[in-house]
């Protein structure tokens, strides 16, 4: 039986549909449909329903974790299936448990929650095979560099894997995955 590969995207709730980052995560939905993964995502709109949209349209298939403790359960339109969890810490570990590869595209608080969490975790994993942490976007490169400097020490630095843009990662991905 085939194993199952498992990438989670994290990114804001826009409604910008129009936004550089939202065209891009269609398509990061759509490559990753292309390489086999099941996509994770936080299942409500912006990012979320980007993947959601890109991987489904593609032929994959979406997996959304909703939350009643942020409110509406009901997920986006573009998901094969919704998980709806009690709390935030719940919906993290579904997000992040048993996860190969970790997107992370534009937000806000909850997405830097999101990935503080999963690199806590993804440090502690002393695997070859430990995941790998894609952050889409220059405007991360300021943010990564302070953390650098400020609070990662050298050893973790290959944590971070900070891509212009998804035509980068479509070339890494075509290369390493």
């Amino acid at each position: 039986m085939k194993e199952i590969k498992y990438a989670t995207l994290f990114g804001g709730s826009g409604k910008n549909r129009e936004s550089k980052e939202y065209k891009e995560t269609l398509l990061i939905g759509s490559l990753l449909a292309g390489k086999g993964y099941v996509v994770k995502n936080g299942g409500y709109g912006g990012m979320m329903e980007a993947v959601s949209k890109g991987i489904t349209d593609a032929g994959g298939k979406a997996v959304g974790v909703t939350c009643k403790q942020v409110g509406s359960v009901k997920g986006n339109d573009f998901l094969k299936e919704t998980v709806v969890t009690e709390t935030l810490y719940q919906r993290l570990e579904i997000l992040i448990d048993k996860t190969d590869l970790f997107i992370v595209q534009k937000g806000g608080i909850g997405t830097l929650s999101e990935v503080f969490l999963t690199l806590d975790i993804i440090r502690k994993d002393s695997s070859e095979n430990r995941p790998k942490l894609f952050f889409i976007g220059d405007f991360w490169n300021e943010i990564i560099e302070s953390l650098k400097i400020n609070i990662i020490p050298e050893y973790e630095h290959d944590l971070f894997i900070v891509l212009s843009d998804y035509e980068e990662l479509k070339k890494i991905m075509n290369r390493t995955f």
